[in-house]
């Protein structure tokens, strides 16, 4: 087996993966504990690993630290549900690249306004534009207020970040495995 057909069959695997948990994620609003926390520790235990191989710089493990740090506080305020968060930690460990968080970032800002489109219709665009305005004004909700539409709108991200991971690993990723 050449690296370049183990390289295509490790992005087939994690794309297989990433498209299962979304589609789960989708169909059940949740993504099981039981997945994510082993998926946490590995990317942990695979970012220590090319850490002591030199694959990965200080700063990748920074960026991976920061990143993970913004997720959790992300979830405190229930922007991000559990699952979601745990997800985005491991995919941040397995990938500690900068252009894997602007992946990211693009995929959830895409993938919400979609969401908001496609579920909410026009009414999800008229909130969206409310909030906005409420934004430019300076006055931002609350973590009460953000908990409280997150639980109302039930909808998972997970899509958006499987996309995003997805089309990071295809069109990115060098291949380090």
């Amino acid at each position: 087996m050449t690296p370049d057909m183990f390289s295509c069959g490790t992005r087939l695997a994690l794309s297989v993966l990433l498209v299962s948990l979304a589609a789960y994620d989708l169909r059940n609003k949740r993504i099981p504990n039981a997945v994510m926390r082993p998926a946490v520790i590995a990317g942990w235990l695979v970012l220590v690993a090319r850490l002591a191989l030199s694959q990965v710089s200080w700063e990748q493990v920074g960026l991976a630290t920061l990143t993970s740090a913004i997720c959790l506080a992300l979830w405190w305020i229930r922007a991000f549900g559990g699952g979601d968060t745990k997800l985005l930690i491991a995919l941040v460990a397995l990938f500690p690249d900068a252009r894997f968080v602007y992946a990211m970032m693009i995929a959830v800002l895409l993938g919400s306004l979609l969401a908001l489109i496609v579920w909410d219709g026009r009414a999800g665009l008229r909130r969206l534009a409310a909030l906005f305005v409420t934004a430019s004004r300076g006055a931002w909700p609350d973590r009460a207020e953000v908990a409280a539409a997150y639980q109302k709108r039930g909808r998972p991200i997970t899509f958006a970040f499987s996309l995003g991971a997805v089309l990071y690993i295809w069109l990115v990723w060098p291949g380090w495995i």
